[in-house]
């Protein structure tokens, strides 16, 4: 998987609209979550998947201390050389194989449409491992698609399952919200936003 993201960064070459999921801005929920939040001054916050850092950029502008984390060498390369006058953290980490320093730690995550990226075999270990980063009522925010329980669209990437997402609360989360999204009314598979508090 790693050579795989780390072949896309590469072969872009900084011509980052061969990138297909690169919007060169930061996520529009994660900008809406932010905007209602009143306090952000010394919070810590992860960015999973980072790739060229534009969710970990618009968390470091609302005031938090930010770790951004991807498999991808050549993506962390990237997001390091676009953000230089930050003190956004980033890193390169397998999710699979975080350091004991990172859980428990951060007050606020966001998980854009990583999970998704990862075989489904996974989905449970990757999960438990993302519930186990953030420290007692700290917020999670996932952006992911979502298809039907009677459907199978393939992968990759592979749409979450309803149950699958609701395997955060087998993890100790309780929904504060979750809603399909307007952009994808007409499109398969849906999208999801869903916030999370830990319990």
């Amino acid at each position: 998987m790693d050579n795989f993201f780390n072949g896309i960064y590469k072969n872009a070459n900084e011509s980052y609209s061969n990138i297909p999921w690169a919007t060169l801005d930061g996520n529009i929920y994660l900008k809406e979550y932010l905007e209602n939040e009143k306090q952000t001054t010394n919070k810590k916050a992860l960015v999973i998947g980072c790739g060229l850092g534009d969710d970990a950029n618009l968390l470091f502008l609302h005031g938090y201390i930010v770790d951004a984390i991807d498999i991808s060498q050549n993506a962390i390369n990237l997001a390091k050389k676009r953000f230089p006058n930050t003190d956004i953290n980033f890193m390169v980490q397998d999710i699979f194989n975080l350091p004991d320093f990172m859980k428990n730690n951060y007050d606020f995550i966001y998980e854009g449409l990583t999970i998704q990226s990862i075989n489904p075999k996974f989905r449970e270990e990757i999960i438990k491992t993302i519930s186990n980063l953030n420290n007692t009522n700290g917020k999670l925010l996932v952006y992911t698609n979502i298809q039907n329980d009677n459907t199978s669209l393939g992968g990759p990437p592979w749409p979450l399952y309803k149950k699958e997402l609701n395997l955060f609360n087998e993890n100790g989360y309780e929904t504060l919200s979750s809603k399909y999204l307007e952009e994808s009314k007409q499109i398969s598979p849906l999208k999801n936003i869903s916030l999370f508090n830990k319990m």
